[in-house]
């Protein structure tokens, strides 16, 4: 029987155009010899395969770069499927590969199929995005130290493959969804920022709104201030004492008769007080809409702004005086008349 050039390299690979080339049958761990329960899952939560012995004795006498990275196609040309890999071990039987169950489903392949495997060099991550495929992720307290542990076990990613990792005996799948600097890198020994997305299935919950009103504050007693404006007698220079005292309405300002006789309020910002008549018994924290100490000045401050009416006549010192016109009367001068 004559078998052609290409079905060969199942057996023997080789160097095709300068770069190591092979095509070889692949399985899944449980189809490997010498698999045991431990290796079966160092398998297929990882991102590593085995070779056979032969792919090793044709890699080192090739000038690559260490680790080794693979990148693996699949030759059925309805999924043209591809994703890449490291390697676990040159343990394999010749011709044979065994690849994570992860990736037997990437590349479409059925046990036994046979799939084209290349090396290759990948630049190293800087940035990588999963979505979960389950929502028990929003379960893990600390995803990303969970995922930072089991990328371990991998070489390098490559867009839009879903990927296997064990959590607490459980599996767990996370699609690529991106990554810098390019479609297909490495995480081996490189800084990495890692983004996660919304897991398949998740919907956003419905909160309804929270009544957050609160009540208005309750008024501020106003402080009576006491009109004493000039208050006291007169005392003369010389001593004596002062028969009659007139008053000069420009230097004494208005007169207490003309004042309003009802004592003026001033508004006050409201103190903190203590609450002396508790009881024992039921706390009611009732929230009120009280203002910043500093909006309240300011707006006491634009209040009082708005009072004063320049030439109004109606306010002076802080008091309301009673008929006052400004710039009325009678007009007097210091010549006498002719």
């Amino acid at each position: 029987m004559f078998f052609g050039r290409e079905f060969m390299g199942n057996i023997m690979g080789g160097m095709v155009g300068g770069r190591y080339q092979t095509r070889l049958r692949c399985f899944s761990a449980p189809y490997f010899q010498r698999a045991d329960a431990k290796k079966v899952q160092e398998i297929n939560y990882g991102g590593k395969i085995l070779l056979p012995n032969s792919a090793l004795d044709a890699l080192i006498r090739m000038n690559i770069e260490y680790p080794m990275m693979f990148k693996l196609m699949s030759l059925d040309p309805a999924f043209q499927r591809m994703t890449h890999a490291g390697v676990l071990e040159f343990s394999a039987e010749e011709g044979k590969a065994y690849l994570p169950k992860w990736m037997m489903e990437q590349l479409k392949l059925d046990e036994g199929d046979v799939c084209l495997i290349e090396y290759t060099r990948l630049p190293s991550a800087t940035y990588a995005k999963f979505k979960p495929q389950t929502t028990e992720f929003l379960n893990i307290s600390n995803p990303k130290a969970v995922l930072e542990v089991e990328l371990r076990k991998f070489a390098c990613l490559t867009k839009g493959d879903i990927i296997s990792v064990d959590y607490n005996d459980q599996c767990m799948q996370f699609k690529v969804m991106d990554l810098k600097p390019a479609n297909a890198v490495t995480i081996i020994e490189c800084d990495m920022n890692v983004e996660f997305d919304a897991p398949e299935g998740y919907v956003e919950p419905v909160y309804k709104p929270v009544n957050t009103e609160m009540p208005a504050a309750p008024p501020v007693q106003p402080r009576l201030k006491k009109d004493d404006t000039f208050g006291g007698s007169g005392v003369r220079l010389d001593g004596k004492i002062s028969k009659s005292r007139t008053v000069s309405t420009s230097s004494a300002g208005p007169s207490r008769d003309s004042i309003e006789k009802a004592p003026e309020t001033e508004e006050q910002i409201a103190e903190v007080l203590p609450y002396e008549d508790y009881r024992p018994g039921q706390l009611d924290f009732v929230r009120y809409a009280y203002k910043n100490k500093e909006i309240l000045e300011k707006e006491m401050a634009e209040k009082k702004r708005e009072q004063v009416v320049p030439f109004g006549g109606n306010r002076l010192g802080g008091h309301t005086i009673n008929n006052f016109r400004a710039f009325e009367g009678s007009a007097q001068t210091l010549r006498g008349s002719r």
